[in-house]
């Protein structure tokens, strides 16, 4: 009887002892559970909070990249007029950052760096599409078109690697002194010889400005607009703007020696060209 006290004794000792064993491991595993569990939170939590500044960095991107679009887009519309090689080069040169080259070549007529029509012009073009989207120059050269050929002058535009040339052939200088058709064969040598150095140099053709009661000039002037047109080149017909050769009114477009455009002139000149290089819609 003792024994059998003492054997049930002994047993419910050992399930008292199993039992604090299974109170003690199950909460381990409480603790163990609610560790992982922890953690695990956190990571999906940790990985919400980078998804989402991932998503808005990337949709910053978005916009600033549209913006860039739309802006280029905005710019390229002014370009209609241009030679189409000149508009693909000026869309390459938004898309990699870098600065499209205009640069005006003749003779004085069109002015200087600070004088005559050129100056507006530059401040013009550089308003509309922006310091670092294009550069704006001038050579000009105080001789007629054999003579500039014969001193190898094209060389030195050469240097330049202009992306578009709006060229004035020294018509005026040539007056009297090359005849039209040198003129013509003198046009082509300039711009051949540059295209050589540089394929993607586009040409312009622009004459220079009228003079009142010429005879001949007018006449080598066409001849020049009939090159452009034979050799699909743009031309600047800008004399449409500025009164008849034969209209005395042209007197006040001028220097009394008609030696160059005055200020009205220039002005007129200027925002011929303009007109063509900075294409406005009607709405504008």
């Amino acid at each position: 009887m003792l024994s059998d006290i003492m054997r049930m004794q002994n047993y419910l000792g050992v399930i008292l002892i199993m039992k604090k064993f299974l109170t003690i491991l199950l909460g381990l595993a409480c603790v163990t559970v609610l560790f992982y569990g922890h953690n695990y939170w956190k990571q999906r939590i940790a990985s919400a909070s980078n998804t989402a500044v991932s998503s808005t960095s990337d949709q910053q991107s978005l916009e600033v990249t549209s913006q860039n679009d739309d802006s280029d887009t905005d710019l390229l519309a002014y370009t209609s007029n241009w030679p189409a090689h000149s508009v693909d080069r000026f869309k390459e040169s938004l898309h990699e950052k870098t600065s499209f080259n205009v640069l005006f070549v003749g003779s004085r007529a069109i002015g200087t760096k600070n004088k005559g029509a050129f100056p507006f012009i530059k401040e013009q073009l550089i308003d509309t599409f922006g310091e670092k989207n294009i550069q704006v120059a001038i050579k000009t050269f105080d001789s007629n078109s054999t003579e500039f050929l014969k001193k190898k002058e094209q060389v030195e535009i050469s240097a330049e690697k202009a992306d578009l040339i709006i060229l004035e052939p020294f018509i005026l200088m040539n007056n009297g002194v090359v005849l039209i058709e040198d003129t013509l064969k003198n046009t082509s040598k300039i711009i051949d010889d540059i295209k050589t150095k540089n394929p993607d140099t586009e040409f312009i053709l622009q004459p220079s400005y009228p003079l009142y009661n010429a005879k001949i000039y007018p006449k080598q002037v066409e001849a020049l607009k009939e090159y452009a047109a034979d050799k699909e080149i743009p031309y600047l017909d800008h004399w449409s703007a500025w009164p008849e050769t034969d209209n005395e009114k042209l007197k006040n477009y001028l220097l009394p020696d008609q030696s160059a455009p005055n200020e009205k002139g220039d002005k007129v000149w200027s925002d011929y060209i303009l007109q063509f290089l900075i294409s406005k819609s009607e709405s504008e």
